[in-house]
Protein backbone atom coordinates (compact mmCIF):
# COMPACT_ATOMS: atom_id res chain seq x y z
CA UNK A 1 0.00 0.00 0.00
CA UNK A 2 2.28 2.60 0.83
CA UNK A 3 1.04 5.85 2.31
CA UNK A 4 2.97 8.48 1.18
CA UNK A 5 5.71 6.07 0.39
CA UNK A 6 5.70 4.40 4.00
CA UNK A 7 4.75 1.11 4.27
CA UNK A 8 3.11 0.56 7.66
CA UNK A 9 2.90 -2.14 10.49
CA UNK A 10 0.43 -1.61 13.40
CA UNK A 11 2.17 -3.46 16.23
CA UNK A 12 -1.15 -3.18 18.44
CA UNK A 13 -4.20 -3.06 16.47
CA UNK A 14 -7.37 -4.15 18.70
CA UNK A 15 -10.10 -6.80 17.63
CA UNK A 16 -12.77 -6.16 19.35
CA UNK A 17 -14.11 -9.94 20.28
CA UNK A 18 -17.79 -10.89 20.52
CA UNK A 19 -18.87 -11.15 23.53
CA UNK A 20 -20.01 -14.50 22.92
CA UNK A 21 -16.92 -15.77 22.26
CA UNK A 22 -16.26 -17.90 25.18
CA UNK A 23 -18.64 -19.40 25.54
CA UNK A 24 -19.28 -20.84 22.19
CA UNK A 25 -15.63 -21.88 22.01
CA UNK A 26 -14.83 -22.78 25.82
CA UNK A 27 -15.11 -26.61 26.88
CA UNK A 28 -18.11 -27.38 29.22
CA UNK A 29 -16.09 -28.10 31.95
CA UNK A 30 -15.54 -24.05 31.84
CA UNK A 31 -18.20 -22.99 29.80
CA UNK A 32 -20.69 -22.76 32.67
CA UNK A 33 -18.21 -21.30 34.84
CA UNK A 34 -17.64 -18.50 32.28
CA UNK A 35 -20.30 -15.29 32.09
CA UNK A 36 -19.41 -11.65 30.28
CA UNK A 37 -23.00 -9.78 30.65
CA UNK A 38 -22.80 -7.43 27.12
CA UNK A 39 -23.13 -3.88 28.20
CA UNK A 40 -26.37 -1.58 26.20
CA UNK A 41 -24.05 -0.57 24.27
CA UNK A 42 -21.70 -3.34 22.91
CA UNK A 43 -17.95 -2.51 22.58
CA UNK A 44 -18.70 0.71 22.80
CA UNK A 45 -19.26 0.19 26.14
CA UNK A 46 -16.93 -2.09 26.94
CA UNK A 47 -15.59 -0.21 30.29
CA UNK A 48 -19.30 -1.70 31.78
CA UNK A 49 -18.50 -5.31 30.74
CA UNK A 50 -19.39 -7.65 33.56
CA UNK A 51 -17.20 -10.59 33.99
CA UNK A 52 -17.75 -13.68 36.42
CA UNK A 53 -14.90 -16.89 36.56
CA UNK A 54 -16.23 -18.97 38.77
CA UNK A 55 -16.21 -17.32 42.07
CA UNK A 56 -14.22 -14.27 40.91
CA UNK A 57 -16.40 -11.32 39.55
CA UNK A 58 -15.10 -8.12 37.56
CA UNK A 59 -15.24 -4.82 37.89
CA UNK A 60 -14.94 -4.81 41.89
CA UNK A 61 -14.52 -2.29 44.33
CA UNK A 62 -10.91 -1.33 45.05
CA UNK A 63 -9.67 -1.74 48.70
CA UNK A 64 -11.71 1.56 49.76
CA UNK A 65 -15.16 1.38 49.23
CA UNK A 66 -16.47 3.79 46.60
CA UNK A 67 -19.10 6.60 47.73
CA UNK A 68 -22.24 6.19 46.89
CA UNK A 69 -22.56 8.18 43.42
CA UNK A 70 -19.60 7.13 42.08
CA UNK A 71 -21.19 4.15 39.76
CA UNK A 72 -23.56 6.51 38.99
CA UNK A 73 -20.56 9.16 37.77
CA UNK A 74 -18.96 6.27 35.50
CA UNK A 75 -21.95 5.56 33.78
CA UNK A 76 -22.52 8.85 32.84
CA UNK A 77 -18.77 9.22 31.65
CA UNK A 78 -19.25 6.47 29.69
CA UNK A 79 -22.84 7.67 27.94
CA UNK A 80 -20.81 10.87 27.28
CA UNK A 81 -18.39 8.90 25.30
CA UNK A 82 -21.44 6.74 23.24
CA UNK A 83 -22.60 10.34 22.20
CA UNK A 84 -19.23 11.37 20.49
CA UNK A 85 -19.15 7.81 18.85
CA UNK A 86 -22.25 8.89 16.84
CA UNK A 87 -20.23 11.33 14.78
CA UNK A 88 -17.19 9.15 14.33
CA UNK A 89 -16.04 7.84 10.71
CA UNK A 90 -17.76 4.85 9.97
CA UNK A 91 -14.84 2.60 9.40
CA UNK A 92 -14.41 3.31 13.35
CA UNK A 93 -17.86 2.42 14.27
CA UNK A 94 -18.01 -0.08 12.46
CA UNK A 95 -14.99 -2.00 13.07
CA UNK A 96 -15.87 -1.69 17.10
CA UNK A 97 -19.83 -3.01 16.08
CA UNK A 98 -18.85 -5.10 13.53
CA UNK A 99 -15.48 -7.62 13.92
CA UNK A 100 -15.15 -8.80 10.51
CA UNK A 101 -11.88 -9.32 8.22
CA UNK A 102 -14.02 -7.07 5.72
CA UNK A 103 -14.70 -4.41 8.04
CA UNK A 104 -10.91 -4.66 9.11
CA UNK A 105 -9.51 -3.97 6.39
CA UNK A 106 -11.59 -1.41 5.21
CA UNK A 107 -10.54 0.81 7.96
CA UNK A 108 -7.26 -0.34 7.54
CA UNK A 109 -7.02 0.97 3.77
CA UNK A 110 -8.54 4.03 5.02
CA UNK A 111 -5.89 4.73 7.67
CA UNK A 112 -2.64 3.46 5.48
CA UNK A 113 -1.85 0.30 7.75
CA UNK A 114 -0.89 -2.23 5.21
CA UNK A 115 -0.08 -5.02 8.29
CA UNK A 116 -2.22 -5.18 11.37
CA UNK A 117 -0.48 -7.38 14.53
CA UNK A 118 -3.74 -8.39 16.19
CA UNK A 119 -4.58 -7.97 19.80
CA UNK A 120 -7.23 -8.59 22.03
CA UNK A 121 -9.76 -6.46 24.19
CA UNK A 122 -12.41 -8.41 25.96
CA UNK A 123 -9.29 -10.96 26.59
CA UNK A 124 -7.54 -7.80 28.25
CA UNK A 125 -10.34 -7.90 31.21
CA UNK A 126 -10.97 -11.36 31.61
CA UNK A 127 -7.34 -12.04 32.25
CA UNK A 128 -6.74 -9.18 34.97
CA UNK A 129 -8.76 -11.12 37.70
CA UNK A 130 -6.95 -12.51 40.72
CA UNK A 131 -7.73 -16.04 41.84
CA UNK A 132 -9.13 -17.35 38.48
CA UNK A 133 -8.37 -21.48 38.23
CA UNK A 134 -5.22 -22.20 36.26
CA UNK A 135 -6.83 -24.24 33.67
CA UNK A 136 -9.77 -21.70 33.40
CA UNK A 137 -7.07 -19.12 32.07
CA UNK A 138 -5.70 -20.98 30.29
CA UNK A 139 -9.07 -22.12 28.61
CA UNK A 140 -10.10 -18.68 28.19
CA UNK A 141 -7.01 -17.92 26.39
CA UNK A 142 -6.99 -20.71 24.01
CA UNK A 143 -10.03 -19.82 23.08
CA UNK A 144 -9.22 -16.30 22.48
CA UNK A 145 -5.91 -17.57 20.25
CA UNK A 146 -7.63 -20.03 17.57
CA UNK A 147 -10.49 -17.28 17.47
CA UNK A 148 -7.53 -14.63 16.47
CA UNK A 149 -5.79 -17.50 14.30
CA UNK A 150 -8.73 -17.72 12.32
CA UNK A 151 -9.52 -14.20 12.03
CA UNK A 152 -6.21 -13.28 10.65
CA UNK A 153 -6.35 -16.28 8.05
CA UNK A 154 -9.03 -14.58 6.29
CA UNK A 155 -5.73 -12.26 5.21
CA UNK A 156 -2.56 -13.71 6.23
CA UNK A 157 -0.69 -10.71 4.32
CA UNK A 158 -2.35 -8.32 6.05
CA UNK A 159 -3.41 -10.17 9.37
CA UNK A 160 -0.76 -11.48 12.31
CA UNK A 161 -1.72 -11.66 15.62
CA UNK A 162 0.21 -12.04 19.13
CA UNK A 163 -0.76 -15.15 21.16
CA UNK A 164 -2.51 -14.31 24.38
CA UNK A 165 -1.21 -16.02 27.42
CA UNK A 166 -2.97 -16.84 31.05
CA UNK A 167 -0.23 -15.19 33.75
CA UNK A 168 -2.12 -16.72 35.67
CA UNK A 169 -0.88 -20.12 34.94
CA UNK A 170 3.22 -19.49 33.94
CA UNK A 171 3.64 -23.13 33.32
CA UNK A 172 0.71 -23.69 31.47
CA UNK A 173 1.48 -20.39 29.76
CA UNK A 174 4.82 -21.82 28.31
CA UNK A 175 2.60 -25.02 26.65
CA UNK A 176 0.39 -21.99 24.67
CA UNK A 177 3.24 -20.37 23.94
CA UNK A 178 4.23 -23.52 22.03
CA UNK A 179 1.20 -24.07 20.33
CA UNK A 180 0.37 -20.31 19.30
CA UNK A 181 4.04 -20.08 17.43
CA UNK A 182 4.61 -23.35 16.30
CA UNK A 183 1.04 -24.73 15.73
CA UNK A 184 -1.00 -21.47 14.84
CA UNK A 185 1.48 -18.97 13.39
CA UNK A 186 1.36 -16.20 15.90
CA UNK A 187 4.44 -13.56 15.47
CA UNK A 188 4.64 -13.63 19.44
CA UNK A 189 2.98 -14.03 22.25
CA UNK A 190 1.80 -11.36 24.73
CA UNK A 191 0.13 -11.04 28.34
CA UNK A 192 -1.19 -8.57 30.60
CA UNK A 193 1.59 -6.19 32.17
CA UNK A 194 -0.61 -6.75 35.81
CA UNK A 195 0.45 -8.22 38.80
CA UNK A 196 -2.34 -10.83 38.51
CA UNK A 197 -2.19 -12.60 42.05
CA UNK A 198 0.41 -10.74 43.18
CA UNK A 199 3.30 -11.82 40.68
CA UNK A 200 5.97 -9.60 39.57
CA UNK A 201 8.08 -10.81 36.80
CA UNK A 202 10.92 -11.50 38.04
CA UNK A 203 9.27 -14.72 40.27
CA UNK A 204 10.98 -17.82 40.26
CA UNK A 205 7.54 -19.33 38.96
CA UNK A 206 7.93 -17.83 35.45
CA UNK A 207 11.15 -19.76 34.49
CA UNK A 208 9.26 -22.28 32.25
CA UNK A 209 7.49 -19.26 30.62
CA UNK A 210 10.64 -17.39 29.99
CA UNK A 211 12.35 -20.87 28.85
CA UNK A 212 10.28 -21.42 25.94
CA UNK A 213 9.76 -17.82 24.74
CA UNK A 214 13.46 -18.09 24.57
CA UNK A 215 13.40 -21.49 22.88
CA UNK A 216 11.27 -20.31 20.28
CA UNK A 217 13.13 -17.07 19.40
CA UNK A 218 10.30 -15.00 20.14
CA UNK A 219 8.85 -11.93 21.42
CA UNK A 220 6.63 -11.51 24.63
CA UNK A 221 4.22 -8.44 24.44
CA UNK A 222 3.34 -6.67 27.72
CA UNK A 223 -0.12 -4.80 26.81
CA UNK A 224 -0.61 -1.94 29.57
CA UNK A 225 -4.15 -1.24 30.12
CA UNK A 226 -7.15 -0.67 32.68
CA UNK A 227 -7.06 -2.97 35.51
CA UNK A 228 -10.66 -4.78 36.39
CA UNK A 229 -10.26 -7.37 39.58
CA UNK A 230 -6.90 -7.05 41.16
CA UNK A 231 -5.26 -6.03 44.28
CA UNK A 232 -2.23 -4.96 42.24
CA UNK A 233 -4.37 -1.91 41.31
CA UNK A 234 -2.42 1.86 41.12
CA UNK A 235 -5.91 3.14 40.12
CA UNK A 236 -6.85 2.07 43.31
CA UNK A 237 -5.50 4.99 44.86
CA UNK A 238 -7.66 7.15 42.97
CA UNK A 239 -11.12 5.50 43.21
CA UNK A 240 -13.81 7.57 45.30
CA UNK A 241 -11.60 11.05 44.92
CA UNK A 242 -12.57 13.72 42.70
CA UNK A 243 -11.64 14.82 39.13
CA UNK A 244 -9.15 11.56 39.30
CA UNK A 245 -10.20 9.77 35.94
CA UNK A 246 -7.95 11.50 33.47
CA UNK A 247 -5.28 11.42 36.44
CA UNK A 248 -5.46 7.55 36.98
CA UNK A 249 -5.21 7.03 32.84
CA UNK A 250 -2.46 9.21 32.83
CA UNK A 251 -0.62 7.38 35.64
CA UNK A 252 -1.18 3.92 35.19
CA UNK A 253 -0.02 3.22 31.95
CA UNK A 254 3.57 4.42 32.08
CA UNK A 255 4.01 3.40 36.23
CA UNK A 256 2.86 -0.38 34.70
CA UNK A 257 5.10 -0.05 31.45
CA UNK A 258 8.30 1.18 33.81
CA UNK A 259 7.75 -1.53 36.39
CA UNK A 260 7.49 -4.56 33.46
CA UNK A 261 10.61 -3.33 31.83
CA UNK A 262 12.33 -2.43 35.09
CA UNK A 263 11.60 -6.14 36.94
CA UNK A 264 13.16 -7.81 33.62
CA UNK A 265 16.03 -6.04 32.86
CA UNK A 266 17.08 -5.33 36.60
CA UNK A 267 15.89 -8.68 37.62
CA UNK A 268 18.38 -10.29 35.70
CA UNK A 269 15.54 -12.26 33.14
CA UNK A 270 17.47 -10.50 30.27
CA UNK A 271 20.79 -11.35 31.24
CA UNK A 272 19.54 -15.03 31.43
CA UNK A 273 17.45 -15.27 28.40
CA UNK A 274 18.67 -13.31 25.85
CA UNK A 275 16.45 -14.37 22.45
CA UNK A 276 13.92 -13.73 24.22
CA UNK A 277 12.27 -9.75 22.83
CA UNK A 278 9.98 -7.82 24.91
CA UNK A 279 7.56 -5.16 23.19
CA UNK A 280 6.25 -2.92 26.14
CA UNK A 281 2.46 -1.81 24.31
CA UNK A 282 -0.36 1.11 24.86
CA UNK A 283 2.13 3.31 26.62
CA UNK A 284 4.28 5.64 24.73
CA UNK A 285 8.29 5.84 24.69
CA UNK A 286 9.13 9.51 25.65
CA UNK A 287 9.97 8.19 29.75
CA UNK A 288 12.11 5.38 27.78
CA UNK A 289 15.29 7.86 28.41
CA UNK A 290 14.86 8.97 32.35
CA UNK A 291 14.11 5.06 32.84
CA UNK A 292 17.08 3.56 31.24
CA UNK A 293 19.46 6.27 32.84
CA UNK A 294 17.73 5.92 36.38
CA UNK A 295 18.33 2.32 36.37
CA UNK A 296 22.05 2.44 35.20
CA UNK A 297 22.59 4.95 37.85
CA UNK A 298 20.96 2.34 40.27
CA UNK A 299 22.73 -0.56 39.10
CA UNK A 300 25.96 1.68 38.93
CA UNK A 301 25.18 2.31 43.17
CA UNK A 302 23.51 -1.17 44.06
CA UNK A 303 24.56 -3.54 41.55
CA UNK A 304 28.21 -4.47 43.45
CA UNK A 305 25.92 -5.98 46.58
CA UNK A 306 23.59 -7.97 44.87
CA UNK A 307 23.65 -11.48 44.87
CA UNK A 308 23.72 -11.96 41.20
CA UNK A 309 25.63 -10.02 38.32
CA UNK A 310 24.85 -8.44 35.01
CA UNK A 311 27.25 -8.57 32.12
CA UNK A 312 25.49 -5.45 30.72
CA UNK A 313 24.19 -1.99 31.69
CA UNK A 314 20.79 -2.15 32.09
CA UNK A 315 20.10 0.32 28.93
CA UNK A 316 22.47 -2.06 27.14
CA UNK A 317 19.47 -4.91 27.81
CA UNK A 318 16.96 -2.63 26.24
CA UNK A 319 19.04 -1.99 23.11
CA UNK A 320 20.01 -5.71 22.62
CA UNK A 321 15.93 -6.68 23.33
CA UNK A 322 13.51 -4.61 23.87
CA UNK A 323 10.72 -2.20 21.95
CA UNK A 324 8.35 0.31 22.86
CA UNK A 325 5.59 1.24 20.94
CA UNK A 326 5.26 5.01 19.92
CA UNK A 327 2.10 6.97 19.38
CA UNK A 328 0.76 8.47 16.78
CA UNK A 329 1.29 12.34 18.29
CA UNK A 330 4.05 11.63 20.06
CA UNK A 331 6.29 14.35 19.05
CA UNK A 332 8.59 13.88 21.99
CA UNK A 333 9.41 10.54 20.94
CA UNK A 334 12.34 12.64 19.20
CA UNK A 335 14.08 12.12 22.89
CA UNK A 336 13.83 8.95 22.87
CA UNK A 337 15.31 8.14 19.19
CA UNK A 338 17.77 10.39 20.40
CA UNK A 339 18.98 8.35 23.41
CA UNK A 340 18.05 4.46 22.44
CA UNK A 341 17.41 5.14 18.67
CA UNK A 342 15.05 4.73 16.24
CA UNK A 343 15.72 0.54 15.67
CA UNK A 344 14.14 0.38 19.42
CA UNK A 345 11.19 1.35 18.44
CA UNK A 346 7.21 0.21 16.62
CA UNK A 347 4.34 2.33 15.96
CA UNK A 348 -0.23 1.82 16.62
CA UNK A 349 -2.70 3.75 15.88
CA UNK A 350 -4.72 1.89 18.85
CA UNK A 351 -7.67 1.34 15.95
CA UNK A 352 -10.15 0.86 16.59
CA UNK A 353 -10.50 1.66 20.17
CA UNK A 354 -12.08 5.43 21.52
CA UNK A 355 -9.07 7.24 21.92
CA UNK A 356 -7.45 6.72 18.47
CA UNK A 357 -7.21 9.30 16.21
CA UNK A 358 -8.46 7.46 12.95
CA UNK A 359 -8.35 8.20 10.14
CA UNK A 360 -5.45 10.68 11.19
CA UNK A 361 -2.89 8.50 13.07
CA UNK A 362 -0.44 7.69 9.87
CA UNK A 363 -1.05 11.29 9.26
CA UNK A 364 -0.33 12.71 13.03
CA UNK A 365 3.27 10.66 12.77
CA UNK A 366 4.15 11.20 9.49
CA UNK A 367 3.54 14.96 10.07
CA UNK A 368 5.84 14.98 12.96
CA UNK A 369 8.95 17.45 11.67
CA UNK A 370 11.28 16.80 14.29
CA UNK A 371 11.17 12.78 13.44
CA UNK A 372 13.57 11.95 10.17
CA UNK A 373 12.20 10.03 7.24
CA UNK A 374 14.57 7.68 8.11
CA UNK A 375 13.58 7.10 11.53
CA UNK A 376 9.97 6.78 10.79
CA UNK A 377 10.90 4.44 7.94
CA UNK A 378 12.15 2.09 10.90
CA UNK A 379 9.58 2.93 13.28
CA UNK A 380 6.98 2.08 10.51
CA UNK A 381 7.79 -0.67 9.08
CA UNK A 382 11.10 -1.80 9.41
CA UNK A 383 12.09 -2.39 12.70
CA UNK A 384 8.65 -4.55 13.06
CA UNK A 385 9.37 -6.56 9.79
CA UNK A 386 12.54 -7.54 10.88
CA UNK A 387 11.02 -8.30 14.41
CA UNK A 388 8.11 -10.51 13.43
CA UNK A 389 9.72 -12.13 10.34
CA UNK A 390 7.59 -10.06 7.57
CA UNK A 391 10.96 -9.63 5.38
CA UNK A 392 11.65 -6.28 3.40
Amino acid sequence: MAKNGFKIIDSELHLEEPFDLWEKRLPETYRSRTKLVEPPGGHLDTGQVKIQLGDRVAPRRSRAERPSGDDEKASLVFRQGNRRWENSPRQLLEARTNCSPTTYIDGMNTEGIDVAILTPSLGFHIMNIDGVEPGHALALCRAYNDYAAEFASENPGRFKFWGWLPRQAPDLAAEEARRCVEDLGAVGVAMTHAGVDGTILTDESFEPLWGEINRLNTSLGLHVTGITALDDDVAARYSGHRRTEVVSSTMSHPFYAQACLTELILGGVLEQYVNMKVVIMESNVTWLPWLLWRMDEKWETYGPDQEYTLSLKPSEYFKRQCYAVVDPSEGVAKYAIDYVGADRLLWSSDFPHHDSPFPEASNHFLALADITDEAKRAILWDNGAKLYGLGA
